[in-house]
């Protein structure tokens, strides 16, 4: 038995002293392999419901069933928008994967789900203090086990990493549109900015333009330039890149998936290991792993430390023929101050000393 199978196995073991609770076990762990120790416990044929937030991730519990032999025909799964379907339904074990990416309102639902279902099982690998404070007001389901970054790295279950920020200007010399107004992406971030802080001092609201200044920097000219740049220095390097947009990832010269994609193996064939680079929008930041894969470039990313712990990870597995692999993350960010602050709240997970910033 692995250290990681041991593992495993303790923390299946907490779950089932209360078999009501969260464990939060970092990515790449094994938390579906956890889960089947914690289904053994139960008899054969137990009704089990898995909820999951997009159909990669039931792929990845059907292979793991496979693998480990695991053959219940009473395992029902839904997406966690379909969760109300099954609120009046009662189940042995109710499973809630990557809990931390549930909405209000199937929070809600889950607080009338737990009501008649007593064993419940959460499962996520990146957890802010607020978003668990949100899972217990909303279902009083709370964490009962936790596996670090750092102990995992410690103990070999996942590869160190370092982060490296490029911080770049905003374009101030290519004119784009805007709606009919002819401005640099510079320009036209200060004037949203300007329009921000006016806005506020009157006490009006400011969300449609800040959604706006989110985009402009998802789109950014400036970060696509060095993001191409990025890629041709590591042209023969293994690299998958987040990017906010379609248009940015079909932008950047190298295969890009994403929900408009029409080729659908591209996806499957880069996670098999074929190919150098590969761009994506909204996918394959959970649930998948690439074989091999230690470089992602981080085109856009928001403020959520969890979304970005998701992406980084996808790097970050261990791989037994490459025992000295270390995973080298690339952010490319804006060198304004509310992206910055962004970019400080999304790197929570992470041990500050092992981030570095250059500017470009």
């Amino acid at each position: 038995m692995t250290l990681r199978d041991k593992r495993q196995k303790e923390f299946a073991d907490v779950w089932m002293q209360t078999k009501f609770g969260i464990l939060n076990l970092c990515p790449r762990f094994g938390k579906i392999r956890t889960s089947i120790n914690i289904f053994n416990n139960f008899p054969p044929h137990s009704t089990i419901l898995i909820a999951y937030p997009d159909g990669k991730i039931k792929e990845s519990w059907l292979a793991d069933f496979e693998t480990l032999g695991y053959n219940n025909p009473n395992v029902s799964f839904t997406t966690h928008l379909s969760l109300k379907k099954h609120v009046d339904h009662i189940f042995d074990i109710v499973v809630i994967d990557e809990i931390h990416l549930l909405s209000e309102a199937q929070l809600e639902v889950c607080s009338e789900l737990f009501e008649h279902n007593f064993n419940v099982l959460g499962l996520t690998g990146t957890l802010t203090s607020y978003t668990e404070n949100d899972i217990y007001q909303a279902t009083r389901l709370s964490v009962v086990a936790e596996y670090s970054i750092e102990k995992a790295i410690e103990e070999g279950v996942i590869v160190d990493y370092s982060i490296t920020v490029y911080t770049i200007p905003l374009d101030n010399k290519k004119v784009l549109d805007f709606k009919g107004k002819k401005r640099t992406e510079k320009k036209q971030f200060d004037a949203v900015s300007w329009a921000i802080d006016k806005m506020e001092r009157e006490s009006r609201n400011t969300m449609f333009m800040r959604l706006g200044r989110m985009r402009l920097i998802q789109k950014s000219y400036a970060k696509i330039e060095a993001t191409k740049k990025l890629l041709e220095k590591h042209a023969d390097e293994r690299i998958l890149v987040f990017c906010g947009v379609t248009d940015v990832a079909d932008s950047l010269g190298c295969p890009s998936y994403h929900s408009k994609s029409g080729e659908k193996n591209m996806f499957a064939d880069f996670a098999e290991g074929k190919g150098k680079h590969m761009a994506v929008v909204k996918i394959g930041n959970t649930g998948v792993t690439y074989k091999p894969l230690n470089k992602v470039i981080i085109n856009y990313f928001d403020s959520n430390g969890e979304n970005m712990a998701q992406k980084i990870f996808r790097c970050m597995a261990m791989e037994y023929n490459n025992l000295n692999k270390k995973a080298e993350v690339i952010i490319v960010s804006s060198n304004e101050p509310v992206e910055l602050k962004w970019l400080k709240r999304a790197l929570e997970f992470f041990d500050k000393t092992k981030i570095k910033f250059v500017s470009l």
